[in-house]
């Protein structure tokens, strides 16, 4: 085995949290890579062969056929590795830690789950307790004209109301008020001769009203007026799945960023390598120029190759910066006061095989996709503006009724005839008079109105509503067909993961093959050249195998992490694996 050749990346098998899925796996710390002088981690020296890595599947989970048994070792970084621009190590759970408290997109969510919430006390808050209150006041004047008879010649009045209405639960309304108020009438002595002067006659009145109005059909029943408040609750929880869902697609970017940054890492690495190995070539065709075995042009040949893969270094520098602000980016940091760009992924992973039950995958997918979870739940919304429409088709029949008893009191005039001082009214005696003075046969109320009334309105045609139920069950069936399309996209989502994964994993298993088998061709070609048996191109050639199978292998390694992510993110594996579940 080469010396270049180190621990594979793992099938993410984290230290999960309790409530973490038995099979769910995530990357771990490298406990073996030495940090170097500039604090990035240097390489690892964890082994694929760790067998606490390495979870039993359950009964139900057969392997798929074409699932590797073991997965060999891939490149690593070298020894004296220094990124080309100064670099933060961070370890991939303290990237997805710090993206849960700075994403944007998190914080919108949880934004839009408190914008929910005010909904719901919004809905409530129809039913508040509403207080009422007023006052008033009159001034008239009215002289009598020539033989007209005159019951007042004026007035002035005052008073004040007060009350409470709410709004009922089952569509009505009841509401109790209570008005006084005092009028002072210019009543004539003598109502046929004004000229005989005129009295003021003092009033007093206080009247509570009750109200109740109430739909006996359309608007009438809890549900019914209680769907602004379920349409809210349901609003609430939809959020909050649509947050999960970001999280979730959120990990799984971030997990893939990670990725890429370590992958730009080793690739820039093997880049490196390369040129130092064809310089390491330079230097023996210039001994055989020396030497006289060789032509001056093979040197140039050679010199070629390195500005070839000097610029190559050069792109992977620059993809690798490009890896770097993409991921800090989905972490939501600014650019603008940051002079460290660089990231320097200080988790190794570890790959073990993951056994696949295809079903079983699809089955736990289906239940925990919060996007299904928020379909659901617009359904049940759906399905109460089906009921509320249903509602409005019929009849409007509502029923209005009140009692209002009232207290009175009224000044007297004395009566010579009868020696009657009379009496001046008051407050307390309008009080006393609301109620009556023979309970037993006059009953509790002395003086009361009572009224009642039904109206009924009624759309003989009634094409609005007809049209408007139409389209909420239209609704309905146009989210189950949602439904039924996303569940395939999830289901279709499932099966590519895995395939990926089986097909990621091969792939390791075959590039690490071609990488050894390029190593050795390189040697044996490098022997030949140094007899004279072979030529620059041949050697060129037999390095340029080894830059392909070295991206190869990288690329697989990543390839497989990805498919892990998506995987995780669509049967709901991903936060809890990372302990980022809520």
């Amino acid at each position: 085995m080469s010396p270049l050749l180190l621990p594979l990346l793992l099938v993410l098998a984290p230290e999960a949290s309790a409530d973490a899925p038995a099979r769910s796996t995530a990357p771990r710390p490298s406990t073996g890579g030495a940090a170097g002088p500039d604090g990035t981690a240097g390489p690892a020296d964890a082994t694929a062969e760790d067998p606490s890595a390495v979870e039993p599947p359950s009964p139900s989970e057969a392997p798929m056929p074409s699932e590797p048994a073991a997965v060999p070792p891939s490149i690593g970084l070298s020894d004296g590795y220094e990124p080309p621009f100064p670099s933060e190590p961070l370890e991939l759970s303290q990237v997805l830690t710090d993206a849960a408290a700075t994403n944007l997109d998190l914080v919108l969510g949880q934004t839009d789950i408190e914008i929910a919430e005010t909904q719901i006390m919004a809905a409530v808050g129809a039913y508040d307790v509403i207080l009422t209150a007023g006052l008033n006041a009159s001034f008239s004047e009215s002289p009598q004209r020539g033989s007209q008879f005159a019951f007042a010649l004026g007035s002035r009045a005052a008073g004040a109301n007060v009350g409470f209405q709410r709004a009922l639960e089952t569509g009505g309304q009841v509401s109790l008020s209570l008005t006084v108020d005092r009028t002072l009438t210019d009543q004539p002595v003598n109502f046929f001769d004004a000229t005989q002067g005129a009295t003021t006659l003092s009033s007093y009145r206080i009247a509570p009203t009750l109200t109740i109005s109430h739909p006996l059909l359309r608007g009438a029943g809890l549900e019914v007026n209680m769907a602004n408040r379920d349409k809210a609750q349901i609003a609430v929880t939809q959020a909050e799945a649509g947050r999960q869902l970001t999280a979730q697609n959120l990990a799984r970017d971030i997990i893939s960023a990670y990725w890429d940054v370590l992958f730009a890492h080793r690739d820039l690495d093997n880049k490196r390598r390369s040129v130092e190995q064809v310089q390491r070539q330079l230097e023996r065709t210039e001994a055989l120029v020396s030497a006289g075995r060789l032509s001056p042009v093979d040197i140039k040949a050679v010199e070629q190759a390195i500005a070839q893969r000097e610029a190559d270094v050069l792109v992977s520098e620059n993809n690798l910066l490009d890896a770097s602000l993409n991921l800090r980016t989905l972490l939501g940091q600014d650019f603008a006061d940051r002079d460290l760009l660089g990231v320097m992924p200080a988790t190794d992973p570890v790959v073990v095989p993951r056994p696949i039950d295809i079903k079983d995958e699809i089955d736990r997918a289906l239940q925990a996709n919060p996007q299904i979870r928020q379909l659901e739940l617009s359904r049940a919304s759906l399905r109460i503006d089906e009921m509320v429409a249903a509602n409005a088709r019929l009849p409007q029949l509502d029923f209005q009724g009140s009692i209002s008893p009232q207290g009175r009191s009224v000044d007297s005039f004395p009566d010579a005839s009868t020696g009657d001082p009379g009496s001046t009214g008051g407050w307390a005696e309008a009080f006393r008079n609301i109620f009556s003075e023979d309970v037993g046969q006059d009953g509790v109320l002395a003086d009361w109105t009572v009224s009642g009334q039904l109206t009924l309105t009624w759309d003989v045609q009634n094409r609005t509503p007809k049209a408007q139920h139409q389209a909420a069950k239209l609704q309905m069936r146009r989210n189950q067909e949602q439904l039924q399309q996303v569940r395939q996209q999830i289901s279709a989502g499932v099966i590519r993961a895995a395939s990926s994964l089986r097909t990621a994993g091969k792939s390791i298993e075959v590039a690490e093959v071609s990488l050894e088998l390029a190593q050795e061709n390189l040697e044996a070609e490098q022997a030949r050249f140094d007899v004279g048996r072979s030529t620059n191109f041949d050697v060129l050639q037999r390095l340029d195998e080894i830059d392909t199978a070295a991206a190869s292998a990288l690329s697989a390694q990543i390839n497989y992490l990805k498919a892990l992510a998506q995987l995780q993110a669509l049967n709901g594996e991903i936060l809890p694996a990372y302990g980022l579940a809520e």
